[in-house]
């Protein structure tokens, strides 16, 4: 479960959700499908779950597009 998250310019912060779900939905916003809550959630709960206790910015970015 992630705890911490290494930022972009090196600033370590503790993991929050709802920054991954804001950032979830804004990318859904472009798509012609637009938003999705229940897969929001999903996506962000996945990645709370399978991540390492320590992550990057781009590692989380990675998870959510896979």
């Amino acid at each position: 479960m992630i705890q911490v998250v290494v930022k972009r310019d090196g600033r370590v912060v503790g993991y929050n959700e709802e920054k991954i779900k804001a950032a979830i939905r804004k990318a859904m916003l472009t798509t012609e499908l637009g938003e999705d809550e229940a897969l929001i959630q999903k996506i962000a709960d996945r990645i709370g779950a399978r991540g390492g206790e320590r992550m990057t910015v781009e590692e989380i970015q990675d998870m959510v597009e896979l």
